[in-house]
């Protein structure tokens, strides 16, 4: 099931970095440090708690495959994962995604509204 005004539901195929049957990597189009991007179950759902179980451990894997391929392109030092369940902090989507952010040694992480950061 897709939602038509749903960035998650209509990306643009060019930008996938890898894709399985149940899932996406995208870069995250406000990236917070060099490297982030999203893992998208490809149905529209927004819980991560109303994932199936095969969706849930092909996502798992895509997130591993992001984590490997971040340190093979950029080499950070450490990750940030995460990811807002519900509509809390004033999500702009009601499709689950979760973040994978680089961290680099002596740049530090600037969480923003997204994560209930106020600037």
């Amino acid at each position: 099931m897709t939602e038509n005004n749903c960035i998650y539901c209509n990306f643009d195929e060019y930008d996938i970095i890898a894709k399985n049957d149940f899932g996406v990597i995208l870069p995250e189009t406000n990236a917070l440090s060099k490297g982030h991007c999203v893992i998208v179950p490809l149905r529209h759902v927004s819980s991560f708690f109303d994932v199936t179980d095969k969706e849930r451990k092909n996502l798992m894997t895509l997130l591993e495959l992001a984590r490997n391929e971040l340190q093979i392109r950029h080499q950070p030092t450490g990750f940030h994962v995460g990811f807002n369940d519900g509509e809390v902090f004033g999500s702009t989507s009601a499709h689950l995604h979760i973040h994978i952010i680089p961290r680099y040694e002596g740049q530090a992480l600037q969480l923003d509204a997204r994560w209930g950061m106020q600037g």
